[in-house]
């Protein structure tokens, strides 16, 4: 075991770990920019000994306690865990795409399972809490304002729906978070060493059909069980992660579509943006691309 460890890859790992979790604690303006980076060490030292990982985790994680941050305890540990799923996808030779769909969909469950966790303790506000200063602001505008009761209703309805579509802003967060990392980190990662691919095209970006069957399983159960149950919070977290991911297999399809018709280069853009824009349809796009391969239908014809 201890001729696996290698002393100076787990100091210098070490090191900057307990640095990431120092920043994140006492200078947090400065940690907008070290996050990003910050996914390096564990990275690089999975990718080269597990048990130096190991190490290093700990006594990050041991930093990160004595801060008595409940934050940086919490950043730090699923910091450690999209560290390992990044590095053990690049040692089996991962496509860029599926770790980012991987990265993304572990890092999402596990962030809003610790938000839920955390409400439930009340170390931290719910939605609702958290969005309470423009409930009042709102709320304000219509007194002063004398809105009628239809804009008024409307207003309401807008602060309602932002507390109901927060896990969503967090995962498309953490999504872009990692698109954006991953670009930074993996020419960084190639002078260590360290093996990593490139993105591949949009059109040939491709989720397994086992997400198919978890987001229909998620949606029965979201509707047999009762609203504000574990089991349905458990469902509704798992629909919106894989919701985003049924987007991006849309979007691969309208790219993949745009391509078989030799569409012009600014008229496959466009048609991107549209999916963008009108996101449950092309979610709706995805999902029956995955259970009915949309994909080769059209290759057919």
């Amino acid at each position: 075991m201890f001729s696996k460890i290698k002393p100076k890859d787990t100091i210098l790992g070490t090191i900057a770990l307990i640095l990431v979790a120092l920043v994140m604690h006492f200078i947090p303006i400065l940690g907008v920019i070290v996050i990003f980076f910050a996914p390096l060490p564990g990275i690089i030292l999975w990718y080269r000994s597990k048990y130096s990982f190991g190490i290093a985790a700990l006594v990050s994680i041991m930093v990160a306690t004595i801060t008595g941050s409940l934050f940086v305890q919490t950043f730090m540990i699923i910091l450690l865990l999209a560290s390992l799923i990044i590095s053990q996808l690049l040692l089996i030779k991962a496509s860029k795409e599926r770790i980012l769909y991987v990265v993304s969909f572990v890092t999402s469950l596990v962030t809003l399972g610790v938000m839920i966790f955390l409400q439930s303790i009340k170390k931290l506000p719910y939605a609702h809490e958290l969005i309470e200063p423009y409930k009042i602001v709102v709320d304000e505008t219509i007194r002063m304002q004398n809105l009628d009761a239809q804009s008024a209703k409307i207003l309401e309805a807008s602060v309602q729906q932002m507390a109901v579509q927060m896990p969503s802003f967090i995962v498309i967060s953490i999504t872009l978070f990692f698109m954006l990392s991953l670009l930074i980190m993996f020419p960084i990662l190639r002078q260590f060493k360290v093996a990593t691919p490139v993105y591949r095209p949009l059109y040939l970006w491709q989720l397994r059909k086992s997400i198919f069957i978890i987001y229909a399983i998620a949606l029965l159960v979201s509707i047999v069980t009762e609203p504000s149950t574990t089991a349905n919070s458990i469902s509704q977290n798992f629909i919106i992660v894989l919701g985003f991911l049924l987007v991006i297999q849309g979007l691969s399809f309208i790219h993949y579509a745009c391509s078989i018709k030799k569409f012009p280069i600014g008229v496959s853009v466009l048609l991107i943006i549209i999916g963008i824009i009108a996101y449950p349809l092309t979610r709706l796009i995805g999902l029956l691309d995955l259970g009915l391969n949309l994909k080769s239908m059209l290759k057919k014809r």
